[in-house]
């Protein structure tokens, strides 16, 4: 896969993720945690500002196929943080 078609794929998931959080939760990412799904593939939401969030989140979560979502959510138990994370982001070398 070249760089550009990658880069292309990504954004498309990132929306997607930034979609999935407004309609189905209401949660709007910040610039900043939607530049670090770009870069690294996951950022994190502090606790306080995604709590109110997480009742519907879950559900929509629980309610869905895995396969349809293509992001995971996890408490980091050390930052108290919630980390969203894209699911099967990667550039294999051959």
């Amino acid at each position: 896969m070249d760089m550009d078609k990658f880069q292309n794929e990504l954004h498309e998931k990132v929306d997607e993720v930034k979609e999935d959080l407004e309609l189905q939760a209401g949660y709007h990412l910040k610039d900043g945690q939607y530049h670090d799904l770009l870069n690294t593939g996951r950022t994190s939401i502090p606790m306080t500002d995604f709590t109110p969030y997480l009742q519907k989140t879950v559900s929509y979560l629980h309610a869905s196929d895995d396969e349809d979502v293509i992001w995971t959510l996890s408490l980091n138990s050390f930052s108290g943080a919630f980390e969203i994370t894209l699911k099967n982001i990667e550039i294999n070398f051959r």
